[in-house]
This record gives C-alpha cells, structure tokens and sequence, in this order.
C-alpha cells in the first residue's frame, strides 16, 4: 500500500531504473508492465516534491526511449504522463531537457534522434498557455542549435512547430524559423515524412500568428518567400494537398502577392495535369482526385493568376488523353467561376476559340438516346465523372454569366461573336445540333442572357413544317433550349405548385407555335414516323417540367394528346414515351390526369367482351390494352390508384353478370389484384376503409351469384386475394368485428363446415388479411370440422374445393391454434392420401413459425418418403412446405397479419438437406431413392440459390442423377438449379462437364419426360457451358453438341426451335474472335 510518505517508493524507481538501464530493447524493457507501472506509480505520486518526481520522469524517459520506434503507442503513453506532470507543475519542460542531456549529446544517431523525438512529443501534448514567453526564448533556441544536424532534423521541425502553436510565441521566433527554413533548410536532404514537418509548421504559424505575420510587410514577404522555397520541387502526394492549401491561403490572405505571382503560379501549374496513382495500402487513403481537386482549388483562388491560367489551360485542351482534358476543362470552369468577368474580357476569345473545336466535333447523344430519356437519365445519372462535351458546354455557360455579370457590353461582344460564328449552320443545316446546344448553354447562365439567346435564336429554325426531316431537326433542337429554361427558372415541383412566379420572359412569345408544332408533330403524321411523334411526345413532357409555363388549359391539351396516343399507337417507343409523360404530368397534376385520361379510359371499357372499342373511326382498341395503360401508369400515385379500384369493381360487378364473360372478368379481376399488390405501401388505413365500404358489398355479391366468378377457378382465385387486400390495409380496429360478420356470412350462412363450398378459399384469404391478435374463439372448433369434411370419403370432388379447406388448416395453425393443440392433430399412422395432405398443411402452418414441433414433422415425413406405396406422393407434398403464397408473404411495415418467420426456409432447408442426401446414398431401391430426389428438387424450386451454395459439393451429384428420375418436375427442378450453379460455381461444374453434357444431349430430344420446360432449359444450359467453362474443355464435346442438336432444329415448338439455333450458334463460334 502505498503512504503519504514518498520514502516508500524511492526503493522502487530505483530498482526500477536499474532494471530498465541493463535490459536491452529486446525484452524486459518493452514489457508493457515495466511501463504500466510507472504510468501508475506517475499517476498515484502527485503530492510528491519536485525532486521525488525528476527521479520519476528519468525512469520514464529511459522507457520512452527505449520503445521510441519500436512501440509507439507505449512511448506516446509515457510522453502524456510527463506532461501531466509539467501541466500540474510538478516539473518544468527545462527539467526534461535536463534529464534528455545525456542521451542529446551522444555520439549516437539513434540516441540523439529518440532523445529529441521524446522532447519533441511532450512539447506536443502540452497546452498552448503552458510555455511563457522566456521559457519559448530558451527552447525555441535550444531547438534552432539542432537545426544543422541532419538526424535530428525530422523531430527538430516537430518540436518547433509545436513552438510555433504557443500562445506567446513572439515575432522574433517567428521570422527567425522563417529565415532558417528559407535559408538553412535543403529539402533535398530529407524523406517526405520529414518534408511534411516544414509545410505545417508554415500552416500552424498562418493559424496562430495571422495578424502579425500578414501586418508585418517584411514578414509578409518572408512567409511567401519561405513557402515558395520549401514547396518548389515536392512530389509526394500528402506534402503537395497541404502545399496546394498553402498556396491557396497565400494568394488569398496575404499582401502584396503580385510581386510573388509567378512563382506561386509555376509551384502550382508545374503538377497540371494531375497523373497520381495510389499505391497499393496507402496509409494516408489520397486519392487521385483529392489532389485533383485540391490544385483546382489552388489554381482558382485568386485572379492574380488569371492571365497565366488561361493561357496554359488553352494549351493543354490539345492533348490527346480524355482524362487531361476533362480536367483542363473543370479547372478552366472553376477559374472563370472564381476569377470573374473582369479577368475573362481579355480571354474569352482564345477560350471560345479551343471550346470550339471540343463542343462542334465531339458533340454526344444520338437521336436513339433522346427517344428513350428514360434510360438516358439513369445512364447519365451513373456516370461518376462529367463527360468532357458537357464541361465544355458548362464553361460556356459560365463564361456568358460572368461577363454579363461583370459588363453588358462585354457580354454581348461575346455573344455576337459566337452567334454569327454558328448562325450559318441554321441555312445549311450543318453542326446543327451542337450549335443548337452551344447557344442553349449560353441561355441557361440567366434571365438576361435566355432572352438575348431565345429572341436571336429560335426565329432561325423554328417554323412549321411537313418535311420530316426538317421537323425531326427541329424537334430534337428544340429540347436544347426548353433545358436552357429549366436551368434559369426552375423545374415543377408538387410542394410549390402555383407559387413560383417566373419573370417574363422571351420563351412566352412563343409558347403557342411551340405547342402547335409539337401537337403537328404527334397527330398531323403517319404512325410509320416514330421518330417525329417520340420526340413530339418527349418535349411536351419537358415543358411540363418548366415551372410555371403552362397553363391548366394546355397540361389538360398535352395529357389529351398523350392519352389518345398511347392507346391508339402500338410501338414501343412511343408506348412508354406516352407512359413516362403521364407519370410525369400525375406527379404534379393527378387531378388533370385522373379527370382527362384516366376517366376517359375506364368509360371506354366496354360491358360485354364481344363489343368493340371504338375510339375514333376507324381505330378500334383491345381491353387488354386499356387496362395494361391503366396498370402501368397509374403505379404509386394515389388518387389514380383508388379511383381505378372503385371504377374496375364497378365494372366487375356489370360484366359477370353476363354468362360468358370469364375471360374479360380475368382481365379485370387480374388488374385489381396487381393494383392492390403494387401499392401496398401506398394504400393507407383510410383508403382501404373507403374502398372496402365501397365495393365489398358488390363483389360479396357476384361472388355468390354470378358464374362468371363463382365457378371459374382462376376468377374466384384472384377475388379472394381482392378481398385479402382490402382487408388487410383496413384499419385494425375494426378486425375482431370483422371477423365475426365473416364467420357469420361464411360459416353460419354459407355452411361451408357443413358442406364442401368453393367459399372456403374466399373466406381464407380474408382470415389471412386480418390481426393475428384478435379472438377467435371458435377456431380449434372449425379446425375439426374441417378435418371432418375433408375426411369424408368422395364428398370433396373438386380439388380448388380441397385446396381451399387445407389453406383454412394452414391459417388456423398458424395464426389462432396453440401448437400444442395443433399437434394432436397429427396421426402419422395414418397414411391415407387425405390425411397425409392434412398433416402438410397444417405442418405449413407450424413449420412457418419455426415450431418446437417442425422437426419431428419434417422427421416423419422423410420416413414417408422410404415407404414405396406413399413414397412418391409425400415426396410431392414436399413442395408445399416452401411455395410461396401470397396471402401469407410478409409485407414492408406489416407484421401483425401472419406468424410467419423471415428466415424459415432457410432453417427447413438447412433441417432436411443432410438428411435426404444420406438417405438417397444409404437406399437401394430405386423407386425409393426417386422419392428422395424428387422431394429435394421441388424444394429447391422454391429456395432462394444463396441458401442452397453452401450445400453445392454435395447437392451436385444428386441433380445429375435427378436429370435421369422418370419425373419432368424433378428434371425440370434439377435443370433450374443447375443453371444457377453454372453460373456461379464455375469450378464446381467444369469438373462435372463430361457427365452433365451427354445427359443434357439426351433431355433435348422430345421424349415422354422431356417437356418443353426440360427440352428448353436444357438448350439454355448447353449454351451457358460455352462462357463458364472453360474453351479448352468446350472444345471437347464441340462437335459431338453440335450433331446431338440437329434433331431440335425441327422440334414442333417454335420456341425450342430458336433456342436450338442460338445454343449452336454458340458452339460455333467457340474459340473464334468476335468483330470489334
């Protein structure tokens, strides 16, 4: 325990000193106890007097020393706790230096440099009022005496930077250390570690000393001299972007930089262009464009550089290399930007001059781009760094905003010079397009510069005309400018709707002729003219993006357009060109669109199927095509999705009442279920509430009487998931009421306990829509009745009424039943067809949870799989225990429909796998291990492939063996996975190739269990060998796929047909280099 009385510890230190005096570096010295022990002893001794504590810190400096370049970390640890001691004045800095004395005066390099390294580290860490001034005098003199020694230079400049950092630093050592960096200091000498130590001291004394240095003329001229000395010559990448920051804090802040412009320019333009690679594990993570960015920075800070600047940025734009003048051109932009009008009036000449060429030759976008924006934009959306055509448009622009800012006059020299340059393209229709959006850049700098650019410019080429080619021009140039309008003013956005006001501008004049050339363009032509009606439909969308040109009138015109073009036009272009405008026009104006086009296209819905639609005279429109328009662009917008629900169950409940409208009531129902699917998330409580009330009476009700829906299986289908989605976005509260009006319309009404009912699968899926918290009180009572109905031998004959009574066992087990409850449910003695089914679903229910009881079913079901007479029929139950059904997914912010695991199949996966692999291998019955394999295949249908790669060594022989099972499903399965694994386990199937081909040339011919599926997956596999595997080994089986693939070539599907064609193709073209 250690006293008041220090007495206690002096035995220690000393023993301590001598143990760490005869170890050597190697051992005792660098155990971290050695240096523990006397951080605690430091920090439990500060009463002790200054003596006691000189002996402490001796002790520690030996240890400091010692692990100086060895054990940093420790010897930074050692350092903080001398400075606590300076800090609560138990010692004084001259104390350390006192006790360093021994080691600074050794005859040793290493010694000296770890002696000063540890002065230099507590200098470091002490606070900046710590030193006064005549303790700065003292050290800051003891540093200046090491400056000629060349092994302590690194630590010298450590130590006076910190110096340099004090509070009561003086002028005097200031321009002292100035005149020896600027003097003494040869940058030649040292590594770059070393080198960094001059640049910071520089920004250290900028930081601290701003006033006196900048105020004092000869010290304001020394600093810069001193930064020109020190940063001349530097090549490494972290001493450049503080040199850069230097330069940059020069040029800005100081006086009378004029004097020393060009060699602050040269030390700057001599690294232009940028060509730095990181090496690999670069410590300091500097990038390329971290250096990039910092000399631009630097090069753009002050106009004083403004001649030099230009002049040699011209230069550069003749190189060769992209990169280089990507990045002369963003220097030049952030120059101008920076520099101002004032310093362009002299420049903008030679800068139009070597645009010019950039901007007319190597213009971008051709007319197959802009009649697809939508690609466009993502495509431009990804690109990292500007393409150098739009930077060069960007310095236009940017030239034209600074000398309009700067001078009128000036501006409009500028801008003449440039129009009468490009005007002769306007007569012969020469470079058009660049001149067009040269001009264009020029209008978006600001509203003064768009008016002189919009009043000179359009008269030139905008006139309506019938010659196509013409228009086309026109059409594609017009685009150039109505982005100039958006660039100055501003694009629609929903929150401001209304409330922009744009100035008057010169565009207005001619919004009518805009509108009555684009209104020509789509209507006036043939449909055989895509480009013109594409490009028509393109501008229209652009000019509703233009905040605050258009009036409600003419958006309500445009949309018209739009909507009697999508439905009257079938190409592709076209189409989605149309699509993406109305979405575009719904996003700010739902209402336009909701009372112009999507009214218009539900009242063109006719009530029978056999009636034609006819939308103009001779134009007549499929259903199909209405609703598919509907469906595609009314996604994700609101009201558009609510109104279509209400509308198309309207419509619903007119057209199932005719006899032989299944088909059209599949179209409609078909539509319903994507709208409600797609917009989950977008649906709210209230919505669902108001459609509910809406139209579930009505659909409740053809539901029981119309044929139509009541006896079509897919049609009753797709309403039950109708009435899942309503009532799951339906407000909770209302669920336990809910429930008991359904079980009461279903179960009391409809009996559909008492008797088999094709209801069952409605009244499911609304039980799979509703709160899993809520009561059901009578749920273990309807699970037996059930079970009864469906035990009733022949009672059950369809099997949509089946299906419809194993889901309602699945929902109860998993949602309402205790699974205890639901266990006793289970007789594994039983193995009639019925009661197998039974126990799967009700498994499904259990097994979704991740039971207690999963395991024991799934162990008992795999015995199944070993009995030859249910065998095949369990292994075909397998696939129910991980098909996806909808009703029963998860949805994003909904969890309190099902109890449904997110990761169950990965644990049902990972439960059976092993088991069947050993019992396929451990069996020798055939129909048996068929069994085995089937029920594996189907479950891996239904298995996302990142969970089946960890099985893949061992699932591999097994699929090729299941391509061989007298089973299409299986093979099917196997292909499936197959495929997946080609393409991602390249290694895996290269070393199975020889087996899997002859098989693969057997499953191509149409035989018994060779469906169309395993002809063609098997086709698309042979074709997937030819880029996973590797040439050499292709070549092997080359010929032999290329004659086993001749007897496909007139196989009676078409579509195998095709696929046999490429998969040789394929073949054919092995080894051979393909055409640039």
């Amino acid at each position: 325990m250690i006293q008041d009385d220090f007495s206690v510890l002096e035995p220690i230190i000393e023993h301590l000193k001598l143990h760490l005096k005869d170890q050597t570096v190697g051992s005792y010295l660098l155990s971290s106890p050695i240096a523990t022990v006397l951080v605690h002893l430091g920090t439990c001794c500060f009463k002790m007097g200054a003596t006691q504590y000189k002996d402490l810190v001796d002790a520690a400096i030996i240890t400091f020393i010692a692990n100086a370049e060895v054990n940093e970390p420790k010897a930074d640890e050692i350092a903080t706790q001398i400075t606590e001691y300076i800090t609560n004045k138990k010692i004084k800095l001259l104390d350390v230096i006192v006790a360093l004395k021994e080691n600074l005066t050794s005859e040793e390099d290493s010694k000296r440099e770890k002696a000063l390294h540890c002065l230099s580290c507590v200098l470091s860490k002490l606070h900046p009022d710590q030193l006064l001034r005549n303790e700065i005098s003292v050290i800051f003199n003891f540093y200046k005496s090491k400056f000629d020694d060349d092994v302590l230079m690194k630590s010298t400049l450590d130590g006076m930077n910190s110096l340099m950092g004090m509070k009561y630093i003086s002028v005097t050592e200031i321009t002292a250390l100035l005149e020896l960096l600027k003097d003494e200091y040869d940058a030649g000498k040292f590594l770059a570690a070393t080198r960094f130590f001059p640049f910071q001291i520089l920004e250290t004394m900028f930081r601290t000393s701003k006033d006196k240095i900048v105020g004092t003329p000869t010290l304001n001229n020394l600093f810069i001299a001193t930064f020109i000395q020190i940063a001349t010559g530097e090549k490494d990448p972290k001493n450049l972007l503080i040199s850069f920051k230097l330069n940059k804090i020069v040029t800005q802040e100081f006086e009378n930089v004029e004097e020393f412009k060009e060699p602050l320019f040269d030390i700057l333009f001599a690294y232009f262009p940028i060509t730095f690679k990181p090496p690999k594990n670069d410590p300091y993570k500097i990038s390329n464009s971290d250096l990039k960015l910092a000399l631009r920075s630097a090069l753009s800070s002050s106009s004083i550089f403004a001649h030099d600047v230009f002049s040699n940025l011209i230069d550069k734009m003749s190189a060769s290399s992209p990169n280089v003048k990507n990045d002369t051109l963003l220097t030049m932009k952030a120059c101008i930007d920076s520099y101002g009008g004032r310093h362009c009036v002299e420049s903008w000449l030679p800068l139009w001059t070597s645009l010019k060429f950039e901007l007319i030759h190597n213009s971008e976008g051709t007319e197959s781009s802009m009649l697809n924006p939508v690609t466009n934009e993502v495509v431009n959306a990804k690109k990292s760094v500007q393409s150098n055509y739009q930077v060069a448009l960007d310095v236009m622009k940017s030239l034209a905003f600074e000398l309009e800012a700067f001078d009128d006059d000036e501006f409009e020299k500028f801008f003449y010079h440039v129009f009468e340059e490009l005007k002769p393209n306007f007569t012969y229709d020469k470079d058009l397009k660049q001149s067009c959006n040269i001009l264009a850049s020029i209008a978006s700098a600001n509203l003064i510069t768009f008016n002189k650019v919009i009043t000179e410019t359009l008269p030139l080429f905008l006139e309506n005309t019938s010659e196509i080619p013409k228009l086309k021009l026109l059409l594609m140039n017009l685009s150039f400018f109505l982005d100039a309008y958006v660039n100055v003013f501003g694009e629609t956005k929903k929150e401001t709707l209304g409330q922009v006001i744009v100035p008057d501008n010169k565009m207005f004049e001619y919004k009518d002729e805009i509108l009555m050339i684009l209104g020509m363009g789509l209507t006036g032509n043939s449909k055989l003219e895509v480009t013109v009606r594409t490009l028509s439909v393109i501008q229209f969308t652009k000019m509703i993006k233009m905040v605050g040109y258009l009036s409600r009138d003419e958006i309500s015109l445009i949309v018209q357009y739009m909507t009697e073009t999508i439905l009257t036009d079938s190409n592709k272009n076209i189409y989605y060109a149309c699509l993406e405008g109305l979405k575009v026009i719904s996003d700010f104006y739902e209402d336009i669109v909701f009372e112009i086009s999507l009214k218009r296209m539900l009242d063109l819905l006719p009530n029978n199927a056999s009636e034609f639609i006819h939308f103009t005279d001779d134009e007549v429109i499929p259903i199909e095509r209405i609703l598919k328009i509907i469906l595609d662009f009314t996604t994700s917008r609101h009201i558009l999705v609510q109104e279509s629900i209400i509308y198309l169950c309207s419509k619903l409940s007119v057209v199932s009442k005719i006899g032989s409208s299944n088909d059209y009531c599949f179209l409609l129902l078909s539509t319903l279920y994507s709208l409600f699917e797609n917009n989950v998330s977008l649906i709210t409580e209230e919505d669902a509430d108001f459609i509910k009330s809406t139209v579930e009476p009505d659909l409740l009700k053809i539901m029981i009487t119309d044929a139509p829906i009541a006896t079509d299986d897919h049609n009753l289908s797709l309403l039950s998931n109708v009435l899942f989605f309503m009532n799951l976005k339906a407000s909770i509260s209302t669920h336990q009421e809910e429930l008991n009006r359904y079980n009461g319309i279903f179960i009391d009404e409809f009996q559909i306990l008492e008797k088999p009912s094709r209801f069952t699968l409605p009244y499911t899926k609304i039980l799979c829509g509703l709160d899993k918290n809520i009561k059901f009180e009578s749920a273990q009572e309807v699970l037996q009745m059930t079970i009864n109905l469906l035990k009733k031998n022949g009672l059950i004959q369809s099997r949509f009424e089946n299906v419809g009574y194993l889901e309602l066992l699945m929902v109860l087990s998993n949602k309402w039943l205790s699974e205890d409850v639901v266990e006793q449910f289970f007789d594994y003695s039983d193995k009639s067809i019925i009661n197998l089914e039974i126990m799967t679903w009700l498994g499904r229910g259990l097994v979704m949870k991740n039971s207690k009881f999963s395991t024991k079913i799934l162990e008992n079901f795999i015995k199944f799989l070993s009995d030859e007479q249910v065998g095949p029929f369990v292994a075909k139950l397998f696939e129910v225990f991980v098909i996806d059904i909808n009703s029963l997914q998860k949805f994003k912010g909904i969890n309190w429909n099902n109890n449904v695991k997110l990761l169950y199949k990965q644990k049902f996966f990972g439960d059976i796998f092993q088991i069947l692999v050993d019992s396929y291998k451990q069996t020798t019955v055939l129909t048996v291990k068929c069994n085995y394999l089937t029920a594996l295949s189907l479950v891996l249908k239904h298995t996302p492939s990142t969970l089946v790669e960890p099985f893949m060594n061992d699932l591999l022989p097994l699929l090729l063996q299941a391509l061989e099972m007298p089973n299409a499903e299986v093979r099917v399965s196997s292909l499936g996975t197959l495929k997946d694994t080609a393409e991602k386990f390249h290694q895996l199937v290269t070393d199975n190739v020889n087996t899997l081909v002859p098989i693969l040339l057997k499953l191509v011919l149409p035989e018994k269990y060779n469906t169309i599926s395993v002809r063609l997956l098997s086709l698309q596999l042979l074709e997937l060998l030819t880029t996973t595997v590797p040439i050499n080994y292709c070549e092997e089986f080359k010929a032999d796929v290329i004659n086993g693939l001749l007897k496909p070539l007139s196989d009676k599907k078409r579509i195998v047909r095709k696929q046999c064609i490429d998969t040789r193709q394929a073949y054919f073209e092995l080894g051979q280099v393909p055409f640039e």
